[in-house]
């Protein structure tokens, strides 16, 4: 038998990752559906018994029950790679750099950014090579956050978080007099550059787990839906933009006319699910903070990016207190 090598196995720890976050909330589900009603009983009795003694020693939560929790989000998000790639200029994009070098007056502009005379009708410019490995930068992320609770275990969620999200990488173009040919290739260096928008959504059920620390454990499931809006793809020669964006249509832009411009908007909505985990760390009867882990699995839908991916963030929540229920 021969050993099976670990690239082999096609190990994907986002994926992973996500998958024992799932795995961790349904186990929770189950263990908590599955208690011995007898058992119940018996604790039930044992703490009537000493409830005059021990009250104090038991109350994990000495503070009230709030009925409705408020807010604030604010964090980092990782997000998946794969869609970054929208925004590195190839002819397979809706925005490319094609679109740009068609165009005689900006090819000429361009030609003459890179060094080439406006004489110069021998030396070819071409494409070499386009990224294909492009990454979001770590981006901040903020929004609302509210909660209901049905006891101190039982809640469900709702929040709105916001992220602007970067990418950039560069695009590897060619100068060569066929001519005069150089011993050593013209390589030049010109970036690409991206930027989104996004509003993510979530909806779901919060399982919690009270310490006698006052600490409070908590797991989150539900539904995500993300709306992703372009907001800028550039192509920039020696520190010229170039909007990768047709917002000229099939007239082109021409230099000397008043171009007509129209509002092109690339904006899409994604749909999947949310994990989260995190501790409550209550500091008065009217504030506590929740640190947390999360992840989020949807398409952004951009074109030709459809597929599911996972997305993570870390966020530090605020969190205030209105109305109070009974256990």
């Amino acid at each position: 038998m021969h050993p099976i090598a670990f690239s082999q196995l096609n190990f994907n720890p986002l994926r992973t990752l996500f998958i024992f976050l799932l795995a961790l909330f349904v186990s929770s589900l189950t263990v908590s559906g599955q208690q011995d009603p007898s058992v119940s009983k018996k604790k039930e009795q044992k703490k009537t018994q000493n409830h005059g003694q021990k009250e104090e020693e038991e109350d994990p939560n000495p503070f009230p029950l709030h009925k409705f929790e408020f807010g604030l989000n604010f964090g980092a998000y990782f997000a998946n790679k794969y869609s970054a790639n929208f925004y590195n200029g190839s002819p397979g994009n809706v925005n490319n750099i094609n679109y740009i070098m068609s165009n005689p007056t900006w090819k000429r502009a361009i030609r003459q950014s890179l060094g080439i005379d406006e004489s110069d009708t021998i030396t070819q410019l071409t494409i070499d090579g386009y990224p294909t490995n492009m990454k979001y930068k770590v981006a901040f992320s903020g929004g609302l956050f509210l909660r209901i609770n049905f006891n101190r275990r039982n809640g469900i969620f709702l929040q709105a978080d916001y992220a602007q999200l970067k990418a950039a990488d560069v695009v590897t173009m060619l100068v060569y007099n066929p001519v005069a040919p150089s011993s050593l290739p013209d390589y030049r260096m010109e970036q690409v550059l991206g930027t989104e928008g996004r509003v993510m959504i979530d909806l779901g059920y919060q399982r919690s787990f009270p310490l006698k620390s006052r600490i409070n454990l908590f797991i989150q499931g539900g539904a995500t839906m993300c709306y992703t809006q372009v907001i800028q793809s550039i192509f920039v020669v020696e520190g010229k933009q170039y909007n990768l964006v047709n917002v000229y249509g099939s007239q082109g832009y021409q230099p000397g006319y008043n171009s007509q411009t129209f509002n092109v908007n690339q904006n899409e909505f994604g749909f999947g699910g949310y994990l989260g985990v995190g501790a409550g760390i209550p500091l008065t009867s009217m504030f506590t903070l929740e640190p947390s882990f999360f992840a989020h699995y949807y398409p952004t839908n951009l074109e030709g990016y459809p597929g599911f991916k996972p997305s993570f963030g870390l966020y530090l929540r605020i969190l205030m207190f209105f109305g109070t229920t009974e256990d």
